[in-house]
């Protein structure tokens, strides 16, 4: 048996960019401590406790990301050693990528500039993983890296022969896929968050072994117990007049996630179920790009738990694979069904809380699949809270740790 050495080297970790740094926390956290693979591991229901069956060893855990966001804001935990590099996210050509990606209002994030911005960090972030991990005693360890920065993070743990685990759970893969099939192939494990998203990343990629990871939602740490969940969502709820319209949530759009889409479904929404109002919530322009339909309510920047527990039902639509939909699961917890597109891993996101649409571009079938969830909302919602188990943070690390003994009884 190897030593249970695990070094992450990622872009972004706490604090985050995204749901993709707050899961991999959840993971790194969680495998740092003594625990369970999904073999040997309890039923787990969030919020809920379960019975300890520390059956594994902890890993020794150490990861390397970029401070450029800021301090971090606790995500991780002492047990995780975390050390950050100045090395700035954005420049020149990432800011030419998300200029085009603006002007064109859609999913062109366009390639050659995004591209060229990968290649040149990657390089840079290549050095400083590989002093950082000159610094460490990395022999017979295991690397581990995701997101965009992945290509300098497995340039260095292969110049120092450390196998190494990718962590898929965006398109970017997909998008760029010279770029990153070197990283993908020459990873000694792939992680993937869903099997759905592992078929299509096999399609795509020779890889020497996958797993599936399903992405991990720390319930307790994000909304309190389920007593607070319950009781803001019977607030919520109470706050609403008798004979409300029907309010349908949609909690991030992206040109990825569904902009394009939405500017063709809210005016036939509005033709065919016109008392249904659609509460956008987000910061960034995308959702203003919206606000001018009548049926749209643009929030901004809201608390998530506040909008989850005031809406009827959720809406989440893809325009690529990647993505698990990890809001899917923290609707589910305030009793809100879904409706999703089937891309990817979100048949398994979603489970049987809601309804999953073959075309997530047919308009009317987004509308009728709407409807239908809406006018059954208690028990879809009572399933939807049911599938979270699917998506507790814990059960989740143990299916992590399940794919990383599995590797290190291979090495």
């Amino acid at each position: 048996m190897g030593i249970r050495r695990l070094f992450a080297a990622v872009r972004d970790l706490d604090p985050p960019g995204g749901g993709a740094e707050r899961s991999l926390a959840a993971l790194l956290n969680g495998i740092a401590s003594a625990g369970p693979t999904l073999e040997t591991a309890p039923t787990f229901v969030p919020m809920t406790p379960a019975e300890e069956t520390p059956t594994h060893p902890a890993w020794t855990v150490r990861a390397f990301a970029s401070k450029d966001r800021g301090e971090p804001i606790g995500l991780l935990e002492p047990e995780v050693e975390f050390t950050t590099t100045d090395l700035p996210i954005e420049g020149f050509w990432s800011k030419v990528a998300w200029g085009l990606r603006e002007r064109k209002g859609s999913m062109r994030r366009r390639k050659w500039p995004h591209d060229r911005h990968i290649a040149r960090r990657s390089a840079q972030f290549a050095a400083r993983v590989g002093s950082w991990l000159d610094e460490e005693e990395h022999a017979g360890g295991i690397g581990l890296t995701q997101l965009e920065w992945a290509p300098g993070a497995a340039q260095a743990f292969s110049a120092r022969d450390m196998p190494y685990v990718m962590f898929v759970r965006d398109d970017a893969v997909f998008r760029l896929e010279e770029r990153f099939r070197p990283v993908m192939e020459g990873a000694a494990l792939v992680c993937a968050a869903g099997e759905g998203l592992l078929n299509d990343i096999r399609s795509r990629f020779n890889i020497q072994r996958g797993h599936s990871v399903p992405l991990p939602i720390d319930f307790g740490g994000r909304f309190g117990s389920m007593d607070d969940v319950n009781a803001l969502r019977s607030a919520e709820q109470a706050k609403r007049p008798e004979g409300a319209p029907p309010t349908i949530g949609v909690m991030v759009v992206t040109p990825e996630k569904g902009l394009q889409m939405y500017q063709r479904l809210l005016p036939r929404l509005h033709e065919r179920w016109p008392e249904a109002e659609v509460h956008i919530a987000g910061g960034s322009t995308y959702p203003q790009q919206l606000a001018h339909h009548p049926n749209a309510r643009v929030l901004g920047h809201v608390d998530a738990a506040t909008f989850f527990a005031g809406i009827d039902l959720h809406l989440i639509l893809f325009e690529t694979t990647g993505s698990w939909g990890r809001v899917i699961g923290e609707a589910g917890l305030f009793g809100v069904p879904s409706v999703t597109s089937d891309v990817g891993s979100q048949k398994e996101a979603l489970g049987e809380g809601g309804i999953l649409v073959d075309d997530g571009h047919d308009a009317d079938a987004v509308i009728d699949a709407l409807r239908a969830v809406y006018d059954d909302r208690e028990r879809y919602g009572a399933l939807a809270r049911e599938h979270t188990r699917m998506v507790d943070h814990r059960r989740s690390v143990a299916a992590f740790r399940s794919g990383l003994e599995s590797l290190l009884e291979e090495l």
